[in-house]
């Protein structure tokens, strides 16, 4: 009797054994995957900001199309600058500027506040350039300004050339490199579009001429050649 006894509890130890080794041979999930699955994932992930800007040359600044993007929380808006992108990426909208329709030829530059005080707005210059009105949806503009009235102008996750509110005048130099003009409160280069069929020019005004001055109007002009 005893030697069945321990001859069953012989068996019941390696069925035990048997079970438990069992688990370790399937992975936590996501460890293990191939070197394939892990580029796969990395390719299909969302892409960043525009790329960035070298430093101008003789007050030139070389760019391509896409750095023309206004960047708003993250989310670049190609230039036209479309007033729906514009709000998909986090411009407070307004009901009534769907009433807003150009004539052949008109010209309107929207005013998009960015806070409930108003101190912070976007402002790109719609074109109506065919032979009918338009609504405002669908205009496209070619400038676009970024502008405040604070008089220490702090960053709202807005940015031209990579240029955001408040941004010291130094700041802005050692990224951008030296202005074709410097009047103290006030910097202007010269743009080309090294991938489009665009000209124009950049500019920023400062609330004063130190160093330490921040951007309070930044705006982005470009003329199709």
């Amino acid at each position: 009797m005893k030697k069945l006894l321990a001859l069953l509890l012989a068996g019941i130890m390696v069925f035990a054994l048997v079970a438990c080794g069992g688990g370790k041979d399937t992975p936590p999930s996501g460890i293990g995957e191939t070197t394939d699955n892990n580029a796969a994932k990395k390719d299909s992930a969302p892409q960043g900001a525009p790329a960035e800007i070298k430093p101008a040359e003789d007050g030139i600044l070389t760019i391509g199309l896409g750095n023309a993007a206004i960047v708003v929380n993250g989310t670049a808006v190609p230039m036209p600058y479309h007033l729906g992108e514009l709000e998909a990426a986090g411009v407070p909208e307004d009901e009534s500027r769907k009433e807003i329709e150009l004539a052949p030829g008109d010209f309107f530059s929207v005013n998009l506040f960015l806070d409930e005080n108003e101190d912070y707005l976007l402002s790109p210059a719609y074109y109506n350039g065919g032979d009918d009105t338009i609504n405002i949806a669908d205009a496209q503009a070619e400038e676009i300004t970024m502008i405040t009235y604070s008089g220490e102008p702090v960053d709202q996750g807005v940015s031209l050339l990579g240029v955001t509110f408040g941004m010291a005048k130094s700041d802005v130099r050692a990224m951008l490199g030296e202005p074709m003009y410097d009047n103290g409160d006030y910097f202007e280069w010269q743009i080309t579009v090294s991938d489009a069929g665009y000209e124009g020019s950049f500019s920023i005004y400062f609330t004063e001429d130190a160093d330490t001055a921040g951007a309070s109007q930044i705006d982005l002009t470009l003329i199709e050649e």
